[in-house]
Protein backbone atom coordinates (compact mmCIF):
# COMPACT_ATOMS: atom_id res chain seq x y z
CA UNK A 1 0.00 0.00 0.00
CA UNK A 2 1.90 3.19 -1.49
CA UNK A 3 1.25 6.79 0.18
CA UNK A 4 1.90 9.73 -2.12
CA UNK A 5 2.57 12.94 0.07
CA UNK A 6 2.05 15.79 -1.66
CA UNK A 7 3.90 19.34 -0.43
CA UNK A 8 3.99 22.86 -2.63
CA UNK A 9 6.04 25.13 -1.58
CA UNK A 10 6.81 28.59 -1.86
CA UNK A 11 9.64 30.82 -0.32
CA UNK A 12 9.67 28.32 3.28
CA UNK A 13 13.61 27.12 2.51
CA UNK A 14 13.87 27.53 6.04
CA UNK A 15 11.42 25.06 6.61
CA UNK A 16 11.05 22.13 3.96
CA UNK A 17 13.81 20.76 5.45
CA UNK A 18 12.06 19.77 8.29
CA UNK A 19 8.84 18.62 6.49
CA UNK A 20 11.08 16.53 4.36
CA UNK A 21 12.79 14.61 6.90
CA UNK A 22 9.07 14.27 8.81
CA UNK A 23 8.39 12.07 5.86
CA UNK A 24 11.56 10.55 5.83
CA UNK A 25 11.61 9.51 9.14
CA UNK A 26 8.19 7.65 8.95
CA UNK A 27 8.07 4.17 10.72
CA UNK A 28 5.88 3.09 7.46
CA UNK A 29 8.05 3.07 4.28
CA UNK A 30 5.72 2.38 1.27
CA UNK A 31 5.60 6.08 0.32
CA UNK A 32 6.87 8.85 -2.39
CA UNK A 33 6.95 12.40 -1.38
CA UNK A 34 6.29 15.38 -4.61
CA UNK A 35 7.74 18.73 -3.92
CA UNK A 36 6.89 21.50 -6.34
CA UNK A 37 8.54 24.79 -5.58
CA UNK A 38 6.35 27.58 -6.55
CA UNK A 39 9.07 30.29 -6.11
CA UNK A 40 11.36 29.77 -9.07
CA UNK A 41 13.09 33.13 -7.75
CA UNK A 42 14.40 31.86 -4.64
CA UNK A 43 18.11 31.17 -4.93
CA UNK A 44 17.36 29.59 -1.56
CA UNK A 45 16.50 26.76 -2.88
CA UNK A 46 19.31 26.09 -5.45
CA UNK A 47 20.69 23.92 -2.45
CA UNK A 48 17.43 21.20 -2.19
CA UNK A 49 17.83 19.38 -5.05
CA UNK A 50 21.13 17.58 -4.15
CA UNK A 51 20.07 16.82 -0.49
CA UNK A 52 17.01 15.06 -1.61
CA UNK A 53 19.27 11.57 -2.13
CA UNK A 54 16.29 9.22 -1.22
CA UNK A 55 14.59 7.89 -4.64
CA UNK A 56 10.95 8.01 -3.11
CA UNK A 57 11.47 11.74 -3.16
CA UNK A 58 10.57 13.65 -6.29
CA UNK A 59 11.67 17.37 -6.92
CA UNK A 60 9.69 19.55 -9.72
CA UNK A 61 10.09 23.40 -9.63
CA UNK A 62 7.45 25.70 -11.40
CA UNK A 63 8.82 28.13 -14.31
CA UNK A 64 6.87 30.76 -12.69
CA UNK A 65 4.57 31.53 -9.72
CA UNK A 66 1.59 29.83 -10.31
CA UNK A 67 -0.07 29.32 -6.91
CA UNK A 68 -0.54 26.71 -4.72
CA UNK A 69 -3.39 24.98 -6.28
CA UNK A 70 -1.46 24.88 -9.71
CA UNK A 71 1.41 23.08 -7.62
CA UNK A 72 -0.71 20.66 -6.53
CA UNK A 73 -2.16 19.47 -9.28
CA UNK A 74 1.38 19.61 -11.15
CA UNK A 75 2.06 17.07 -8.41
CA UNK A 76 -1.18 15.18 -8.80
CA UNK A 77 -0.27 14.33 -12.35
CA UNK A 78 2.71 13.21 -11.31
CA UNK A 79 2.09 10.35 -9.10
CA UNK A 80 3.11 6.89 -9.21
CA UNK A 81 1.21 4.91 -11.23
CA UNK A 82 1.32 2.47 -8.48
CA UNK A 83 0.02 5.28 -5.82
CA UNK A 84 -2.88 3.82 -3.49
CA UNK A 85 -3.44 6.92 -1.15
CA UNK A 86 -2.48 11.04 -1.65
CA UNK A 87 -2.10 12.65 1.48
CA UNK A 88 -1.21 16.74 1.65
CA UNK A 89 1.13 17.91 3.44
CA UNK A 90 2.42 21.84 2.77
CA UNK A 91 5.14 23.17 3.56
CA UNK A 92 5.08 24.42 7.28
CA UNK A 93 3.86 21.68 8.57
CA UNK A 94 5.17 17.92 9.25
CA UNK A 95 4.09 14.22 9.73
CA UNK A 96 3.87 12.60 13.45
CA UNK A 97 6.26 9.48 13.13
CA UNK A 98 3.64 7.15 13.04
CA UNK A 99 1.19 9.23 10.91
CA UNK A 100 1.66 6.50 7.64
CA UNK A 101 1.53 3.43 10.00
CA UNK A 102 -1.47 4.59 11.62
CA UNK A 103 -3.45 5.40 8.07
CA UNK A 104 -2.31 1.98 6.72
CA UNK A 105 -4.03 0.48 9.59
CA UNK A 106 -6.67 2.38 9.24
CA UNK A 107 -7.03 2.04 5.61
CA UNK A 108 -7.15 -2.14 6.19
CA UNK A 109 -9.51 -1.85 9.17
CA UNK A 110 -11.90 -0.10 6.88
CA UNK A 111 -11.55 -1.31 3.22
CA UNK A 112 -14.46 0.48 2.12
CA UNK A 113 -13.23 3.44 3.28
CA UNK A 114 -11.96 6.12 0.70
CA UNK A 115 -11.77 9.27 2.01
CA UNK A 116 -10.00 9.16 5.91
CA UNK A 117 -9.37 12.65 7.97
CA UNK A 118 -7.12 12.58 11.17
CA UNK A 119 -6.20 15.51 13.18
CA UNK A 120 -3.65 18.54 12.25
CA UNK A 121 -2.17 19.58 15.63
CA UNK A 122 -0.46 22.37 17.50
CA UNK A 123 3.25 21.12 17.99
CA UNK A 124 2.23 20.67 21.88
CA UNK A 125 -0.31 18.36 20.53
CA UNK A 126 -3.17 20.06 21.09
CA UNK A 127 -5.15 19.85 18.12
CA UNK A 128 -6.83 22.21 15.78
CA UNK A 129 -9.38 19.61 14.44
CA UNK A 130 -12.50 19.94 16.55
CA UNK A 131 -15.20 17.48 15.08
CA UNK A 132 -18.27 16.47 17.43
CA UNK A 133 -16.99 12.49 17.76
CA UNK A 134 -14.18 10.67 16.83
CA UNK A 135 -14.39 7.27 14.66
CA UNK A 136 -17.63 7.92 12.80
CA UNK A 137 -18.51 9.17 9.64
CA UNK A 138 -19.08 12.52 8.12
CA UNK A 139 -20.61 14.86 5.31
CA UNK A 140 -18.20 17.71 4.24
CA UNK A 141 -20.72 19.21 2.44
CA UNK A 142 -23.00 19.00 5.21
CA UNK A 143 -20.92 18.85 8.57
CA UNK A 144 -18.04 21.44 7.53
CA UNK A 145 -19.29 23.91 4.44
CA UNK A 146 -23.16 23.98 5.37
CA UNK A 147 -23.71 23.16 9.30
CA UNK A 148 -19.94 24.03 10.23
CA UNK A 149 -20.22 21.34 12.84
CA UNK A 150 -16.74 20.31 12.16
CA UNK A 151 -13.95 23.27 12.46
CA UNK A 152 -10.24 23.62 12.00
CA UNK A 153 -8.13 22.18 9.15
CA UNK A 154 -7.65 17.99 8.87
CA UNK A 155 -5.02 15.66 7.49
CA UNK A 156 -6.58 14.28 4.27
CA UNK A 157 -5.76 10.80 3.13
CA UNK A 158 -8.03 10.02 0.17
CA UNK A 159 -7.70 7.14 -2.60
CA UNK A 160 -5.85 8.05 -5.42
CA UNK A 161 -8.28 6.20 -7.78
CA UNK A 162 -11.08 9.18 -6.72
CA UNK A 163 -8.98 12.09 -7.71
CA UNK A 164 -9.04 10.76 -11.48
CA UNK A 165 -10.77 13.46 -12.87
CA UNK A 166 -10.64 15.95 -9.84
CA UNK A 167 -8.20 18.81 -9.60
CA UNK A 168 -7.88 22.15 -7.57
CA UNK A 169 -9.71 25.28 -8.96
CA UNK A 170 -7.25 26.40 -11.86
CA UNK A 171 -8.93 30.28 -11.91
CA UNK A 172 -7.92 30.72 -8.31
CA UNK A 173 -4.30 30.59 -7.31
CA UNK A 174 -4.51 30.42 -3.40
CA UNK A 175 -6.91 28.56 -0.72
CA UNK A 176 -10.20 27.55 -2.05
CA UNK A 177 -9.87 24.15 -1.15
CA UNK A 178 -13.26 23.71 -0.41
CA UNK A 179 -14.37 23.56 -3.99
CA UNK A 180 -11.86 20.36 -4.51
CA UNK A 181 -13.26 18.76 -1.19
CA UNK A 182 -16.73 19.49 -2.51
CA UNK A 183 -16.19 17.33 -5.92
CA UNK A 184 -14.79 14.18 -3.78
CA UNK A 185 -17.98 14.65 -1.49
CA UNK A 186 -20.43 14.32 -4.00
CA UNK A 187 -19.06 10.71 -4.24
CA UNK A 188 -17.88 9.99 -0.54
CA UNK A 189 -18.37 10.33 3.14
CA UNK A 190 -15.11 11.09 4.79
CA UNK A 191 -14.11 9.26 8.15
CA UNK A 192 -12.81 10.78 11.31
CA UNK A 193 -10.12 8.93 12.94
CA UNK A 194 -8.60 10.61 16.35
CA UNK A 195 -4.84 11.19 15.94
CA UNK A 196 -2.79 13.98 15.32
CA UNK A 197 -0.83 12.87 12.16
CA UNK A 198 -0.07 16.48 10.89
CA UNK A 199 2.01 18.56 13.27
CA UNK A 200 2.06 22.64 12.78
CA UNK A 201 3.87 25.77 14.69
CA UNK A 202 1.47 28.02 14.19
CA UNK A 203 -2.37 28.22 12.57
CA UNK A 204 -4.72 31.30 12.29
CA UNK A 205 -8.09 29.75 11.33
CA UNK A 206 -8.47 33.25 9.43
CA UNK A 207 -5.24 33.75 7.52
CA UNK A 208 -4.52 36.00 5.11
CA UNK A 209 -5.66 34.28 2.25
CA UNK A 210 -9.14 33.65 3.71
CA UNK A 211 -12.42 35.03 2.16
CA UNK A 212 -13.25 37.46 4.72
CA UNK A 213 -9.88 39.36 4.67
CA UNK A 214 -10.09 39.97 1.31
CA UNK A 215 -11.50 43.46 -0.55
CA UNK A 216 -14.88 43.59 -1.65
CA UNK A 217 -13.75 43.48 -5.11
CA UNK A 218 -11.63 40.17 -4.56
CA UNK A 219 -14.22 38.54 -2.76
CA UNK A 220 -17.16 39.54 -5.87
CA UNK A 221 -13.96 38.36 -8.43
CA UNK A 222 -13.78 34.94 -6.09
CA UNK A 223 -17.51 34.28 -6.48
CA UNK A 224 -16.99 34.89 -10.28
CA UNK A 225 -14.39 32.24 -10.58
CA UNK A 226 -16.58 29.68 -8.41
CA UNK A 227 -19.60 30.26 -11.02
CA UNK A 228 -17.29 30.00 -14.05
CA UNK A 229 -16.08 27.20 -12.45
CA UNK A 230 -18.75 25.69 -11.20
CA UNK A 231 -20.74 25.77 -15.03
CA UNK A 232 -17.74 23.98 -16.14
CA UNK A 233 -17.78 20.78 -13.59
CA UNK A 234 -21.51 20.90 -14.16
CA UNK A 235 -21.90 21.80 -10.25
CA UNK A 236 -24.69 24.11 -10.15
CA UNK A 237 -27.41 22.19 -10.48
CA UNK A 238 -26.33 20.75 -7.13
CA UNK A 239 -28.48 22.70 -4.79
CA UNK A 240 -25.81 22.63 -1.93
CA UNK A 241 -23.85 24.43 -3.92
CA UNK A 242 -25.85 27.32 -4.87
CA UNK A 243 -26.44 27.05 -1.22
CA UNK A 244 -22.88 27.68 -0.21
CA UNK A 245 -22.17 30.04 -2.56
CA UNK A 246 -25.47 31.75 -1.55
CA UNK A 247 -23.67 32.21 2.11
CA UNK A 248 -20.55 33.43 0.56
CA UNK A 249 -22.81 36.27 -0.95
CA UNK A 250 -24.51 37.05 2.37
CA UNK A 251 -21.06 37.53 3.88
CA UNK A 252 -20.58 39.88 1.12
CA UNK A 253 -23.99 41.90 1.95
CA UNK A 254 -23.64 41.89 5.51
CA UNK A 255 -19.91 43.11 5.69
Amino acid sequence: MKFSIITPTYKRRDLIDRTIQSVLHQSYIDWEMIIVNDSPDDSSYQTLPSSLTDPRIHYYVNDVNCGVNYSRNRALGNIAKDSDWVIFLDDDDYLAPDALATLHELAIAHPDCKWFVTNRAYANEVPVTRYPEPETWYSYIKDVLILKRCRGDVTHCIKTSLLTNIRYSKYIKQAEEWLFYYQIALREKMFYHNHNSTLTDGYDEVSGLNFRKRTHAEQIETLRAFIREGHELCLLHHPTFLIYLGMRILRIILK
